[in-house]
């Protein structure tokens, strides 16, 4: 096997030495072999170390901290409208059911007097005929001086009372053998108690509608991340089963206190827009923004800390390393927001950064720039 150049040149001479040992005696070959050697050593000594390390170019930017949330849509409890009656009724047709859309002016149910509300009714209007033929009968005997003054007075009372009474069923619907009730407004039945047949007694609700307009989200969060979340702030809602889908909210209010159940405190949002897939009821996941900073936006990996604490980062100074420290303002996923005296000609060090020490020469993974360019 053949010496390489740099062993074979000093080989050569050492044999060329040698052989002048024998004119010259007084030279011990010893002598020349180590000289030899001194001259072969600095060209086999180790080269200076070096790291080989990935970069990227240092970037500025805004790095924000999110909160998570699930929850499920609703409708707005301001907007829903609860139908029922001022008057007993008997149920005769229902034409929705929960859950069911419906548009402005569709009919929802239909009803009729209960027989106990005909039969008053029926007084009413019989309690104002006899009022009206007796207040006749008495201003005719007054004419004849048959009948005092304060007898009529009192059958005018007894009229006026009979049409209060007439007018106050009629404004209940009484006057009415049939009543066919209409959605007021897009909308959807969000609850339905009445059934072909049913009694309802008055006051009591037939149906809930609540309106397409006006969906909000109501999701619950930490309790810890409560405290840095206010009204207006702007959020992302998505849908649980579909990601792709989402929309903006905006938080309406923060509950006070945890609820007991979830152990987490309660965020009313309202959405800005309802495209069809947002129906209430649907599993839906809030992002929310917590806290931001601007400065270097660097990979976490990136920067180090020494025993005292201090964080510090590596640049790449024309093939040497330079160490420099800095403030790690906040940390969101894997990067990291850090400020200090970084030059931004200079690329920064975001892989082999650990064996590195300040001045050591670096070697740049072509691997690794690819993957920085992507």
């Amino acid at each position: 096997m053949s010496l390489p150049r740099f062993v074979a040149a000093p080989a050569a001479r050492l044999r060329h030495l040698l052989c002048r040992t024998t004119r010259h005696p007084l030279i011990p070959a010893a002598a020349l072999l180590a000289g030899t050697l001194g001259a072969v050593a600095p060209a086999l000594a180790d080269p200076a170390p070096s790291a080989l390390v990935r970069t990227a170019a240092l970037q500025r930017g805004v790095l924000t901290r999110h909160a998570t949330a699930v929850g499920t849509v609703r409708t707005a409890s301001g907007g829903t409208l609860s139908v029922d009656f001022a008057r007993p009724v008997r149920v005769l047709r229902v034409l929705v059911r929960p859950g069911q859309g419906v548009r402005r002016g569709q009919a929802l149910l239909e009803v009729g007097n209960a027989p106990a509300a005909d039969a008053a009714y029926a007084q009413a209007r019989e309690a104002l005929r006899f009022a009206k033929a007796e207040l006749g009968r008495l201003l005719q005997l007054q004419r004849q001086q048959l009948a005092t003054q304060s007898q009529v007075d009192a059958a005018r009372r007894n009229l006026a009372d009979a049409r209060a009474t007439l007018a106050a069923q009629q404004a209940q619907g009484l006057d009415q053998a049939r009543q066919i009730v209409r959605a007021p407004f897009d909308g959807l039945v969000q609850s339905l108690q009445a059934t072909p047949g049913l009694q309802l007694a008055a006051g009591v609700v037939a149906l809930s509608l609540a309106p397409h307009a006006g969906l909000q989200a109501v999701v619950g969060v930490d309790p810890r991340q409560a405290a840095e979340l206010a009204p207006g702030t702007v959020a992302r809602l998505a849908s649980v089963f579909d990601p792709t889908r989402s929309v903006q909210a905006t938080v309406l209010d923060v509950a006070g206190r945890v609820d007991p159940a979830s152990g987490r405190v309660e965020l009313r949002l309202a959405l800005g827009a309802t495209p069809r897939w947002l129906l209430p009821g649907l599993a839906v996941q809030a992002t929310l923004p917590l806290h931001s900073w601007k400065g270097w936006l660097v990979p976490r990996q990136a920067v180090l800390r020494d025993a005292d604490g201090q964080a510090y980062v590596f640049q790449d100074d024309h093939g040497h390393a330079r160490r420099v420290s800095v403030r790690v303002r906040g940390d969101e996923g894997e990067r990291s927001a850090i400020s200090g005296p970084l030059r931004p000609s200079l690329p920064l060090v975001v892989l082999g950064n650990y064996e590195l020490k300040d001045g050591m020469a670096l070697r740049t993974s072509a691997e690794g720039s690819a993957e920085q360019a992507r």
